[in-house]
């Protein structure tokens, strides 16, 4: 353990938690569910390899209405993309810079789809999620694949795994 009392990413007031990290190369991105401002939001922070904060107040990726939870981050060789969800599964670009380059809704099925994770497989991202869209009580598990440009390639998603 090289920092042994940890490093602190966020001092911001109320609660901040479900932290997800990705590395550029250069630096990592940290995000997390950021309640500041009364509603969930998806904030983010760049922090280089020798524990140095470079975001301390935190950039706000998430743009969307209602609560943005369960965030989930990686890197495909030239930006960021962060999912998260609200009832449906949005993401953002993230420049190493930390600037927000564009936001994309990846499944707005009927139903809730929260709690995303993503990989990248060096063409393509793949997303996965919680789905409700057969009814509450059935639990799914639907993903989509993203070119880099944001394009969802599979709209409907893919149906991963049921537990009926």
């Amino acid at each position: 353990v090289l920092d042994t009392n940890g490093i602190l990413i966020s001092a911001a007031s109320q609660e901040q938690k479900f932290p997800a990290i990705a590395f550029d190369g250069t630096n990592f991105l940290v995000v997390w569910q950021d309640n500041r401002s009364g509603n969930y939001e998806i904030y983010g922070s760049r922090v280089s390899p020798s524990g140095l904060v470079l975001d301390p107040s935190g950039i706000r990726i998430s743009q969307t209405a209602n609560e943005n939870e369960f965030p989930s981050v990686a890197f495909d060789g030239t930006n960021y993309l962060v999912v998260w969800g609200n009832n449906d599964i949005y993401g953002a670009f993230v420049s190493p810079t930390g600037n927000i380059l564009n936001q994309v809704c990846i499944s707005n099925a009927i139903g809730d789809q929260t709690e995303p994770a993503i990989a990248f497989d060096g063409i393509n991202y793949l997303v996965v999620w919680t789905d409700d869209r057969n009814g509450a009580d059935i639990s799914t598990i639907y993903g989509a694949r993203l070119d880099k440009g944001g394009t969802v390639l599979d709209p409907a998603g893919i149906l991963i795994n049921n537990f009926f």
